[in-house]
């Protein structure tokens, strides 16, 4: 059944390489992430996910529940960090779904669930002001994202509800759905790309020693701070996760 998936995950995660692609041949500089985890009930789950700087894939995952292949596309890490990074990833996938399960024997999730983060920053002409975003999708509907200049979650396009009045509250409460999102995004993100920049401009190519060891760390942050937002807007009631 899963395996009948791909073609459709595909053309849900196109629309996120084209945007990518299409920023770096206009000479924009960008990193961006994109994890999708498509639930089609509560012990089956495909995961699907990209990391892209400058519109040049460096990081795939994609499988199905504890049986996801994670690549670095680049050699930007050595054999051992690279095996660090990986437990990491596997290790959050795992909770992931667990924490899903969860809610739904709370809760009673509908299923099939289709869970889409795309988050990043992109550096337009110098002089310019960096942009930065968390975008979480449900079900191909916009749910919330993040204003960087307020440090707050904001509804998405549909109508208002009690899950999205739930959620915002939530993640407008903490210090780490907050402004350590917002730090993440305009600094670390912003660094990242720069620091690319200056890498690629005085070696003539992308990989470094600064460069690689940013990598662990932009990464994994992505995908802890997208377990964060996905795991509060998961829960539809009063009741904490």
């Amino acid at each position: 059944m899963l395996t009948t998936l791909l073609p459709l995950l595909f053309l849900l995660l196109l629309p996120g390489w084209v945007h990518c692609n299409q920023e770096a041949s206009d000479g924009q500089l960008n990193f961006h992430m994109i994890q999708k985890s498509y639930f089609l009930n509560p012990f089956q789950v495909w995961h699907q996910g990209n990391a892209s700087l400058g519109g040049l894939p460096t990081h795939t995952l994609e499988g199905p529940g504890t049986n996801v292949t994670i690549l670095q596309l680049q050699p930007l890490q050595d054999p051992e960090s690279w095996a660090i990074m990986k437990r990491n990833l596997h290790l959050y996938l795992q909770q992931f779904w667990g924490l899903v399960r969860l809610v739904h024997q709370e809760r009673r999730l509908d299923f099939p669930l289709n869970v889409r983060c795309f988050l990043g920053c992109e550096l337009p002409p110098e002089g310019s002001k960096a942009h930065v975003f968390f975008e979480v999708a449900v079900n191909g509907s916009s749910f919330v994202s993040f204003q960087p200049e307020t440090a707050l979650w904001v509804a998405g396009s549909k109508s208002p509800s009690k899950v999205v009045t739930y959620t915002l509250q939530q993640l407008n409460t903490y210090n780490r759905t907050r402004y350590e999102l917002q730090e993440f995004l305009q600094d670390t993100c912003v660094q990242y790309v720069q620091e690319h920049i200056t890498t690629k401009n005085t070696k003539g190519s992308q990989t470094g020693r600064s460069y690689t060891s940013l990598v662990l760390g932009i990464l994994l942050g992505c995908f802890i701070i997208a377990g964060v937002a996905v795991g509060i807007f998961l829960c539809t009631g009063g009741r904490r996760c």
